[in-house]
């Protein structure tokens, strides 16, 4: 009797816990739309207004004016042409760092870590001088490879660790049969570890379609993201609140409509290899 009491209490605790951490989690996003679809009055009343008529100007007004559309659009072109980047050299470099001996691969594998961990603003001057030069400021194509600064090496260090739950015997039995690293790599490797590439690809596309310090800085016009569009919604002596929290709410939509039908290959990926 007592150890079911006990079990209960448990089980209690945990979902109460869980709760609190679901709605400290989404409040936060719940009272930015709600402000987003309030006029400016009712936005800021003290006390809160929780019963009001819901005005969605706002939403319409954000796609007519401020380049969000287009500064939508890049985003998505930014983050596509960055993850497939990271995946098609990510893919070789981690089978290389697992399976080929050569010498420095320990080496290799610490400096990939350090180097994700590396701030971003460092980055900011040499590569505003270098884009200057060679015509990839404020473009597509150079945000998404100054990206791979940071993308790569966690892409390169997460499929390393799924390259490595893959038994070494099937690739010795690929071998024997005669097919090459590449034939090995493609048909041993890729189709066993498919999980975890989408995983690596999802959580790059989150990183890259929420970074904002390099954009702003490798930016102006042409070639920002969403991110910097939100920003923009804050002028010089005033805040267009309405504008940027609705520019926020659909900014944040695309990734969670990614993230709900591809949440099945994140938890497979993560728990790659878990049990044996």
């Amino acid at each position: 009797m007592r150890s079911k009491t006990k079990r209960w209490i448990i089980t209690l605790v945990a979902y109460i816990l869980a709760i609190i951490a679901v709605i400290a989690t989404l409040f936060p996003i719940f009272w930015i739309f709600s402000i987003s679809i309030k006029t400016q009055r009712d936005a800021f009343a003290m006390p809160p207004v929780w019963v009001f008529k819901p005005v969605w100007q706002n939403y319409i007004r954000i796609w007519q004016t401020a380049g969000f559309a287009d500064a939508f659009q890049n985003s998505v072109i930014v983050t596509l042409v960055g993850v497939i980047l990271a995946l098609v050299i990510g893919v070789p470099a981690a089978y290389a760092i697992n399976r080929l001996p050569f010498k420095g691969k320990k080496t290799l594998s610490i400096w990939l870590l350090i180097s994700y961990m590396f701030p971003e603003f460092l980055f900011i001057i040499p590569m505003y001088v270098l884009f200057q030069k060679i015509g990839l400021y404020d473009t597509q194509l150079g945000l998404a490879l100054v990206y791979q600064v940071f993308v790569l090496p966690f892409a390169i260090w997460l499929l390393r660790g799924f390259f490595a739950d893959v038994p070494v015997e099937l690739e010795d039995a690929a071998r024997i049969d005669g097919c090459t690293r590449v034939q090995t790599l493609r048909l041993i490797y890729l189709p066993l570890t498919a999980p975890g590439i989408a995983a690596t690809a999802i959580l790059s596309a989150i990183w890259i379609w929420n970074e904002l310090t390099i954009a702003l800085a490798l930016t102006f016009d042409a070639a920002k993201t969403v991110t910097v569009a939100v920003a923009g919604f804050r002028g010089y002596a005033a805040i267009d609140w309405g504008g940027m929290t609705a520019a926020s709410i659909v900014s944040i939509i695309p990734m969670f409509i990614f993230a709900a039908f591809a949440q099945r290959y994140i938890v497979e990926g993560l728990t790659l290899g878990a049990v044996k």
